[in-house]
């Protein structure tokens, strides 16, 4: 009688053999699913780690080429003794005012970077010291080819010189430099002679600086 039935078993599975799979396939799917998922995470995680890592240093590398550029340019273009200090970015700073990173300089030593003429030194702290954009400063005294005279302000962009004679020769694009600053003897490039206005007796003379001062990182002080 058993054999009888184990052979009707056998015989049954035969042949439905087909539909008994499907019926498995379909109970057992979410569990086939997510062991393929699985799989797929563990094979691709590690590739998406890594390229997120290779990107990372990209980036990283990317800034430090950028950096090194930018402190080859500033060596090349001046032949004054400097020291490089940067931004403190863990300090606040404004328009007019910003913080490097030492105090091992002088009040009135200059700051500049590739472009030219960005600052100087105000007040010294313990491992910090303050400055001021030239944007700020009033009273700067620059030189454009033999005629000498003082930015009144900073307005709209440009630097305003209103003291010079309409005898003195300046011209469109003419480079402005400083003059000496008190105990600072060095000429640094303020910017370039952007607009002339004519007076009666005296001109006014619109001066364009090409620092970036929304993007300040890498400085030298020159004293």
């Amino acid at each position: 009688m058993e054999g009888s039935i184990i052979v009707f078993m056998i015989s049954f599975i035969k042949s439905n053999m087909i539909y008994i799979i499907l019926i498995l396939a379909l109970i057992y799917k979410g569990i086939f699913v997510n062991i393929i998922g699985n799989i797929n995470t563990l094979v691709t995680k590690p590739n998406d780690n890594i390229a997120t890592e290779i990107g990372i240093l990209k980036e990283e590398n990317k800034k430090l080429m950028s950096d090194l550029e930018s402190v080859t340019k500033l060596k090349n273009s001046y032949e004054n003794d400097y020291r490089i200090t940067r931004l403190s970015y863990r300090l606040s700073y404004t328009e007019s005012e910003f913080y490097i990173t030492g105090s091992d300089y002088k009040v009135n030593d200059l700051l500049i970077n590739e472009f030219g003429l960005v600052g100087i030194i105000k007040e010294l702290k313990n491992d910090y010291s303050v400055a001021n954009t030239i944007k700020s400063i009033k009273g700067l005294s620059i030189k454009i080819n033999d005629a000498y005279g003082t930015i009144s302000k900073y307005e709209d962009n440009y630097f305003i010189v209103n003291d010079l004679s309409n005898y003195d020769e300046v011209n469109i694009n003419d480079i402005v430099y400083t003059s000496p600053i008190g105990d600072n003897s060095n000429t640094i490039i303020v910017g370039n002679v952007s607009k002339i206005e004519e007076h009666e007796v005296s001109k006014t003379i619109y001066i364009k600086s090409n620092v970036d001062f929304s993007n300040l990182n890498y400085l030298f002080v020159v004293g």
